[in-house]
């Protein structure tokens, strides 16, 4: 290694920061920080060693709904050689070969690519946002668009990498963390999780103390949230002298979710865990007794005390029977293509590496050097401004294209219902000294029509913004899967400027039957056997943009029962899973054959497969070729009910039932509409 690694010059391309969190918006980036490089390469070693140590002690215990008991270890519940393999970690070795092959400038949507290209988990938010990068949709919408689980813990637990490039420089570390988070996550509370925990890493490289830190990642997030109060909430008790079980039942009830998974929750286990431990061992096992999402609580609170303390001086019974090699499911088909090491000493001498491009890169000027030891007892003024993270759309797309700024606003959802108008808008700023004309043109599919029509001229003036407001509207027959516009921009005396890609997915129609008195099994005659080949007498049209029933809006707070009738045209034969999610009860037919009815009532949990759903309300169906019927029963009895209507294709090899999405699917039309 070189002996000094001082990090100046080389400004970051605009069109990285434009795609996340303004980093001047953020706080000052420079602060004179030295840090001894002997030091720093410790201390990544030890945040690799406590990731996995936390997540191997809490994996076992991780549950799909969290329970009011705690849980009492005080070891590892199963101890495989080399650890258990855990996506906390497995996706992070991705993200360093993000960084490796394309630079430090990356952004969401490079980490798009890697998501189809090398990760095949598709439990949770994991599988609803890549089945919307599948189908077009690009970052932050992929992770805001029909995702049920964008409040969960896919993020925060892939913080550790972006702190340990970006060391004493939260800044930084808050940019990669919030490209990261929008991709499965956008307009979800953890995008404000990931930010959280990569800030305070990111200080722990310099600041040993956990009030501190606590305060640094908070002044990050907005103070609105549920994960700050969350987290507010737990050093609040600590501070009043609550005791870690009292502090633990308070964050529980105060900020319950039954999904074991939600992030604010875990956010606060995860604080009471770093506040109360005495240790090491004792930190990480308060945090996975607290609950909920063990092994993630578990593997962030041993991360961040591994960077606090450094590998050195980490418990070696804790770190001895892990040795020194990363488990991964790359064999099991996890994850593929990775090239990143998964011995934590040469990965911990590769992000050493990669640190010095990041800080250069952002224009930094910490310093780390061998023998150069940061000034005893200064005080890191790391108090950082959230607006930048609160002023972010989840439903806009952006890009910079030099001569112009250019984003579209989705406003409500991505998809579109037959004949009903769809608004979005076109936003424009001139970046440039001068000002800039031309026109705007939306190039549509077939059959589409667009308000308003033609070409539409714009002037902008030096540094001045405008928004383009858009109606477009299509048929159902003229309605695809995926549906692909483009937005053309020609700027007189400029440049030629690439189309922009606007893609709306085709919504779901479903028909549906007036609330009917009784139950699931009040029996209807012979309505529920056999194909729909008419719209039913009585039974009205509703169009969804998602996989939620919006079934409250049916029964409009009546109780009984009510029939949802849906139409998917596949283009080949196929095993499928289909799930009705719900807390209440339903039955479902698939092609007129009766094939699966609620065996428990569950909370809701919407996967795309069985594997990680609710366990009580999926089955596995045959798609034919051609029209498909799905016909469901639900049931609503004294109070809300709550239904996710999901499919995905079955991975026998990894997960059991764990669904993929399911391409090239038709479902605005009915089999009668055309031939």
């Amino acid at each position: 290694m070189a002996s000094s690694r001082r990090m100046r010059a080389d400004p970051p391309g605009r069109a990285a920061e434009k795609a996340g969190i303004a980093l001047h918006s953020l706080g000052i980036v420079n602060r004179g920080i030295q840090i001894d490089f002997a030091d720093y390469q410790d201390k990544v070693l030890g945040c690799w060693h406590g990731k996995n140590i936390g997540g191997t002690l809490g994996g076992p215990l991780e549950e799909k709904f969290g329970r009011e008991e705690l849980f009492d270890v005080s070891w590892y519940p199963e101890l495989p050689e080399g650890g258990i393999p855990n996506d906390d970690l497995e996706l992070q070795l991705l993200w360093l070969q993000a960084l490796q092959e394309k630079g430090p400038g990356i952004n969401s949507r490079d980490l798009a690519d890697y998501w189809l290209d090398c990760v095949r988990y598709n439990f949770d938010e994991y599988g609803l946002s890549k089945a919307n990068l599948v189908r077009g949709l690009a970052p932050p919408v992929s992770g805001w668009h029909n995702n049920w689980f964008r409040d969960c813990m896919g993020s925060p637990i892939r913080s550790e990498i972006w702190a340990c490039v970006a060391p004493g420089t939260p800044e930084i570390a808050a940019r990669y963390a919030f490209e990261d988070a929008i991709c499965d996550h956008g307009g979800g509370e953890s995008v404000y999780g990931e930010v959280f925990n990569a800030v305070v890493e990111s200080c722990a490289f310099v600041e040993g103390d956990k009030m501190k830190l606590i305060e640094a990642g908070l002044s990050a997030i907005p103070a609105g949230s549920r994960t700050h109060r969350a987290i507010a909430r737990a050093l609040q008790l600590f501070k009043g002298g609550s005791d870690w079980i009292e502090a633990r039942n308070t964050i529980k009830r105060e900020f319950f979710r039954s999904l074991a998974q939600y992030s604010p929750i875990n956010m606060g286990f995860q604080t009471i865990g770093l506040l109360y431990g005495a240790d090491f061992a004792d930190a990480i096992c308060k945090a996975v007794n607290c609950g909920w999402d063990t092994d993630c609580t578990g593997a962030t609170v041993g991360a961040m005390l591994g960077i606090i303390e450094g590998a050195k001086k980490l418990p070696a019974k804790w770190v001895a029977p892990l040795r020194d090699e990363i488990s991964t499911n790359l064999a099991n088909g996890g994850i593929r293509h990775l090239r990143a090491p998964t011995d934590v000493n040469v990965l911990t001498e590769q992000v050493c590496e990669m640190a010095p491009r990041v800080l250069r890169y952002w224009n930094s000027d910490t310093v780390i050097s061998e023998g150069t030891k940061g000034a005893a007892g200064v005080a890191h003024p790391f108090s950082l401004n959230s607006r930048s993270l609160e002023a972010y759309e989840p439903g806009t797309i952006s890009w910079d294209l030099h001569t112009l700024e250019c984003s579209v606003q989705y406003r409500t959802h991505a998809a579109i219902f037959g004949m009903q108008p769809r608004e979005f808008g076109v936003s424009l700023k001139n970046t440039r000294a001068e000002p800039l004309e031309g026109e705007v043109a939306i190039e549509l599919p077939p059959g589409w029509k667009l308000d308003p029509a033609g070409p539409v001229p714009v002037q902008l003036v030096a540094g001045s913004s405008t928004v383009l407001s858009y109606t477009v509207m299509a048929g159902a027959a003229a309605i695809a899967d995926t549906n692909r516009l483009s937005i053309a921009l020609a700027i007189r005396g400029r440049p030629g400027l690439p189309q922009l890609p606007l893609v709306f997915l085709g919504g779901y129609r479903w028909l549906v039957s007036p609330v009917c008195a009784g139950t699931i099994d009040t029996p209807v005659g012979n309505d529920e056997r056999g194909l729909v080949t008419a719209p039913p007498a009585g039974w009205s049209e509703r169009w969804l943009a998602g996989n939620d029933l919006e079934p409250e809006a049916i029964f409009g707070g009546k109780n009984g029962f009510v029939h949802l009738l849906h139409f998917i045209r596949s283009p080949c034969a196929q095993e499928v899973i289909v799930g009705v999610s719900n807390d209440s009860r339903m039955k479902l037919w698939f092609n007129g054959t009766f094939r699966h009815q609620t065996s428990k009532k569950t909370g809701l949990r919407p996967n795309q497969g069985n594997g990680g759903g609710d366990g009580a309300n999926y089955a596995e169906c045959a798609f034919r070729q051609g029209w498909n019927q799905v016909l469901i029963k639900l049931e609503r009895a004294g109070r809300p009910v709550e239904a996710h209507f999901t499919l995905g294709l079955p991975d026998r090899k990894y997960f059991k039932c764990l669904g993929h999405s399911v391409p090239g699917l038709r479902r605005s039309g009915f089999p009668w509409d055309s031939p």
